[in-house]
């Protein structure tokens, strides 16, 4: 395959955070011909919040304090360009889909009782009907409450009020890992460095200077997309783009494994609404998590310390048993299997970045939506505010298309 390569005017276009979003954002630009540089401060590409999150095609299920059902459209419009985005550059098997879809369970303890979160599901069920064939999600699948037989057969009854079976998918963020590097290597207009972390940005005359490294070395772009997640909103300021509202920023921890045989006997299960957690399994990957055990650090800020949180032996055992015997309160028998795994999981953990000042537990909290969120531009200048993982592709595409109008290309 030939490329065509274009300088626009100041340089290359700089892409900040090799996330999903940054990837998408960099591959959709290299593809009509710019030179893009992909900026990334950890040592490897794609490490960072998209790899270690359970991966949830979110459809809006989740959000049910969100009484306007303005996140679930949000979340509806990235679930339909999901696929046709991603699979530009990588195989449908390299989506890493589940194959058993998400069961959405009320505990007797729920911040909002059974009747509500039926409703919830329910609205978000028909506005889900409206979005056509693109919608990522098992398209033979119906909202549906399990039955009193379902309903003890894996959770205690006792502890869980009613569940539903909804239409809801997962998408295994390591599956796409080396889909998506490999699409990176592939592609000659994309420059990667890793280790290398942004220090300042200004503006200088018709081009945009990027300060990054531990040399402090100064680079001329002629625009900027910053996918950098929780270092956004530090980054903006450097333009003083200021954020609208304070932001919350929280260090969440899952226990991963790969093993088919735990897979194939993991339910994908979110729990609502309040502190609990999910079991996820897509592909032979699992994701487990717990919000107690698995919280390290929140903090409210433009970005959280830049102190690395460290995850000592002793903290992820600690996360491991305390995440499972929680779990096992709730899914008894789904307990006793993860048991035999306590010893196998990997702890890793990244961080959540939201508006808002207060946790979970608060119902007037802002981590009940994720309405306000999208690409923020000013003249060259892209910042995006994913929300979550299933909005990462829409946003990166938006933004990289963004630059290309204001530069008179062709998408």
């Amino acid at each position: 395959m030939s490329y065509r390569s274009a300088t626009i005017t100041g340089g290359p276009v700089a892409v900040i955070g090799s996330g999903l979003a940054g990837i998408t954002a960099a591959m959709r630009l290299a593809d009509a011909g710019l030179r893009v540089v992909l900026f990334e401060r950890n040592e490897t590409l794609f490490s960072g919040a998209s790899a270690v999150c359970e991966g949830k095609i979110h459809l809006g299920y989740t959000y049910v304090l969100d009484s306007s059902h303005t996140t679930t459209r949000r979340l509806l419009s990235g679930a339909v360009r999901f696929r046709p985005i991603l699979t530009r550059w990588i195989p449908e098997a390299g989506l890493g889909l589940s194959e058993k879809p998400f069961l959405y369970a009320c505990p007797s303890d729920s911040m909002v009782p059974a009747d509500g979160v039926a409703a919830h599901l329910a609205q978000t069920q028909e506005e889900a009907d409206s979005c056509g064939t693109d919608l990522i999600c098992k398209r033979d699948m119906r909202l549906r409450p399990l039955n009193a037989s379902e309903l003890g057969a894996l959770f205690d009854t006792t502890e869980i009020s009613a569940a539903w079976e909804t239409n809801e998918l997962a998408s295994s963020p390591r599956t796409k890992r080396p889909f998506l590097l490999s699409a990176l290597s592939a592609q000659p207009l994309v420059e990667t460095r890793t280790k290398a972390e942004v220090t300042g940005i200004t503006r200088e005359d018709d081009h945009l200077v990027i300060t990054w490294g531990a040399d402090g070395l100064r680079e001329k772009f002629g625009a900027v997309i910053n996918a950098s997640w929780e270092q956004r909103l530090r980054l903006d300021k450097y333009l003083n783009l200021l954020p609208p509202r304070q932001a919350l920023h929280r260090f969440k921890c899952g226990l991963h494994l790969q093993s088919k045989d735990l897979a194939e006997r993991t339910p994908n299960v979110t729990f609502v609404i309040g502190e609990y957690g999910d079991t996820v399994a897509a592909g032979d990957r699992v994701y487990v998590s717990w919000y107690p055990a698995g919280l390290l650090k929140s903090e409210v800020a433009l970005a959280p310390d830049p102190e690395p949180v460290c995850i000592s032996p002793s903290t992820a055992r600690h996360i491991t048993e305390q995440s499972i015997a929680a779990l096992a309160r709730y899914m008894p028998g789904y307990g006793n299997a993860l048991a035999e795994y306590t010893n196998d999981f990997e702890v890793r953990g990244g961080y959540i970045s939201a508006w808002g000042t207060s946790g979970i537990t608060d119902p007037n909290s802002g981590l009940h939506s994720r309405a306000e969120i999208g690409v923020t531009s000013l003249p060259r200048y892209h910042s995006i505010n994913t929300g979550k993982y299933v909005m990462a592709p829409k946003y990166g595409e938006e933004a990289a298309l963004r630059v290309l109008s204001e530069m008179g290309l062709d998408a």
